[in-house]
């Protein structure tokens, strides 16, 4: 593990129905590269991932929404998943978090239904993002250019549409991050024998960037497989209530 982004802290916001893979693979990056990643959760103790419509992972909640403070983190990671983002943006505590983390023009990024907090938080006005497709309609009603690419940096935030498009999300969440570093270094200068990473650590930062590189790449073969289309949507809400999806035939 490098030592990249030490000083920094991420807030990851889901409820049941999340995406495992948007959540865990930009997790594990960031990880890699020194951050500390917090779970934060209207669940007091773990939180259920999805594969899909599948069932995943039970991950373990690392601070509640209703206590959480986004002056203490110097970014956020909007995870996928119809389930989970239909329900998050209902939340007001979900909303006030990521609104004042805008304010404070912190980087957002946000991957496939994720994106739907920005809109009922209110922040999406004149941005320039990418989701889910299905979400097209949603955002350009709240006054967004809305694209069809990989990922799409505007300002603060980054999106991405879908599971296959994680290593360009992590690439350019990771760059956003870089320049929150050295803002935060700045505002905060680090203290005797306390290490930092700046511009002139080109060949540290180059070996970051190959490790980097290496992640993302196995990253695009363990998520290769497009996400469920739309069709699905409906069978992903079924399950989340426990019923049984029904087929057409």
């Amino acid at each position: 593990m490098s030592n990249r982004y030490h000083r920094l802290k991420v807030a990851v916001l889901v409820t049941d129905g999340f995406e495992q893979a948007e959540l865990l693979e930009p997790k594990k990056a960031l990880e890699a590269a020194g951050a500390t990643v917090h779970i934060l959760s209207d669940k007091r103790d773990s939180v259920q991932g999805f594969q899909h419509v599948d069932k995943a992972e039970l991950l373990p909640v690392d601070g509640s929404l209703d206590t959480a403070r986004a002056e203490e983190y110097s970014a956020v990671l909007l995870p996928g998943g119809v389930v989970n983002g239909d329900a998050l943006r209902l939340m007001p505590e979900a909303r006030n978090f990521v609104r004042a983390v805008n304010d404070a023009e912190k980087p957002i990024a946000s991957i496939c239904h994720g994106g739907w907090l920005l809109i009922s938080a209110g922040i999406a006005r004149g941005r320039t993002v990418t989701s889910w497709p299905s979400l097209q309609d949603d955002f350009r009603n709240a006054g967004s250019q809305w694209v069809d690419q990989e990922v799409v940096s505007d300002e603060n935030f980054v999106s991405s549409r879908k599971p296959a498009d994680i290593p360009a999300f992590n690439h350019a969440f990771m760059k956003l991050l870089d320049e929150q570093q050295r803002r935060e270094q700045r505002q905060y200068p680090a203290a005797a024998g306390d290490e930092t990473i700046s511009d002139a650590g080109g060949e540290t930062e180059g070996k970051m960037e190959e490790k980097a590189e290496e992640n993302n790449a196995a990253v695009r073969q363990q998520t290769g497989a497009p996400a469920a289309p739309p069709a699905h949507e409906n069978e992903a809400f079924a399950v989340a209530r426990g019923e049984s999806p029904q087929s057409d035939g």
